[in-house]
């Protein structure tokens, strides 16, 4: 009896222990799957949206060493253990309570090549701030899934090859701030619904064959980069703007009509190019004096004169100021010596005459009090008479440039640099329009 009851306290000490030990290895198993659990991992959803998106880019554009070379999805996009299988392209949110992480942007690198479409699940990511692929050769349809993506802070798909209209329902990204589409093949007019934008910043789209009216925007509160230039755009400039914006550029269109009045009230615009268009009319001196103007590109349009102005009443920041290939006529106004910043002046290729003003050679010289050096004058193809002002014969091309060639000047040697280049014009072309050598 007492064998046997020592043998079953040892079975019993035994089984014990064995249990004791199974315990164990429950809870290191279970503590192992509570650390994964706790460390965070991808929604499910946004993997399967990533992987729509690597699916559909050609897959012999893909290099090994690029981003969406190294994405595989064995591990986890989000997993810090995967960094070797997701060296750049995404970034995470932090974990959520249950562990999860869900994908806050895509940027894929510029330049590389990436061939396909914009899959339409990419509208699945619904966490995403951040969607850049410029500079690629992505092509089709902009998805309307984009729509989706509420988080939406940046959107860049410029430089790429995507056709097609822009979807109407991009409006509905209330929280975008950054938007560019620009140097693709995008047509159709620019959606009403993007007066809806009411949290944007900067809005390139500049680059397409965009058509029609070009919208007001005057909604859109906080817009201050407006490009829409090099398109197919048509009619009038709008009549109202956003009084917030610092650029303005519509050039290369289609746009007729005078510059509105309205744009008086852009006292925050550093930069306003509305060259190679279709307006006309005459250029009143509101639209030199605009407070924190520094570029003003109207050149090659079809304005016929210069309003006049009061030199001393002029409050002007411009640096630069390109009005070649218009139509304007009358005399060169004295008054445009008064613009004290200005650096650059072109006004080639005008119909201007009468005699190069004193205070523009005396600015031109660095001679006139108060008002900065005309560094860079172009007047040439114009039909300018009289003599050359005495202080162009002390510039230098160390510190100007000028052209004065094919005008009706008494005389431009080509001895000075000012000269060369252009002949000016015979006796006969200028006597045909009434002007005198």
């Amino acid at each position: 009896m007492a064998c046997w009851s020592k043998f079953r306290v040892s079975t019993r000490i035994q089984n014990l222990g064995c249990f004791v030990a199974v315990i164990l290895v429950a809870f290191l198993l279970l503590s192992d799957g509570l650390v994964d659990m706790v460390e965070a991992i991808t929604h499910a959803r946004d993997i399967q949206a990533l992987k729509q998106v690597l699916m559909a880019v050609n897959a012999a554009s893909i290099k090994p060493s690029s981003c969406l070379g190294s994405w595989n999805f064995s591990m986890d996009p989000c997993d810090a253990r995967s960094s070797a299988h997701f060296t750049c392209g995404i970034n995470c949110s932090p974990a959520t309570i249950n562990g999860e992480r869900y994908i806050t942007g895509l940027q894929l690198e510029m330049g590389a090549g990436y061939q396909g479409i914009l899959s339409p699940h990419i509208g699945h990511l619904t966490a995403l701030q951040r969607l850049i692929l410029s500079g690629n050769s992505f092509h089709g349809r902009i998805p309307a899934s984009l729509a989706n993506l509420k988080e939406l802070v940046q959107l860049d798909l410029s430089v790429n090859s995507f056709s097609g209209s822009l979807p109407e329902s991009l409006g509905l990204l209330q929280n975008i701030e950054f938007f560019s589409v620009a140097y693709n093949l995008l047509d159709g007019q620019i959606p009403k619904s993007f007066s809806n934008l009411t949290s944007i910043i900067c809005m390139y789209l500049n680059n397409n064959q965009l058509s029609g009216n070009m919208p007001e925007f005057l909604e859109l509160k906080q817009l201050k980069y407006l490009d829409a230039s090099d398109n197919r755009l048509s009619g009038p400039l709008p009549a109202q703007l956003p009084p917030t914006l610092r650029l303005l550029s519509l050039g290369k269109n289609h746009l007729t009509g005078d510059l509105p009045l309205s744009l008086k009230s852009l006292r925050f615009l550093h930069v306003l190019d509305l060259r190679s268009n279709l307006l006309t009319g005459v250029l009143e001196s509101f639209i030199f004096e605009l407070p924190s103007l520094q570029q003003l590109n109207l050149a090659d349009n079809q304005f016929t004169s210069l309003g006049t102005t009061n030199a001393s009443s002029i409050r002007s920041n411009l640096l630069t100021l390109d009005l070649s290939f218009n139509i304007l006529q009358g005399y060169l106004p004295e008054s445009i010596a008064g613009l004290r910043k200005l650096n650059v002046l072109s006004l080639q290729s005008n119909l201007l005459s009468g005699p190069i003003p004193h205070n523009l050679a005396l600015k031109v010289g660095n001679l006139l009090p108060g008002t900065e050096q005309l560094r860079h004058l172009h007047l040439q193809d114009n039909y300018l008479t009289g003599d050359i002002p005495l202080p162009f014969f002390h510039l230098s091309t160390d510190t100007n440039s000028a052209h004065l060639g094919m005008n009706c000047l008494r005389s431009c040697p080509t001895s000075f640099f000012f000269c060369q280049g252009e002949a000016q014009r015979s006796a006969t072309e200028c006597q045909a329009r009434n002007i005198p050598m």
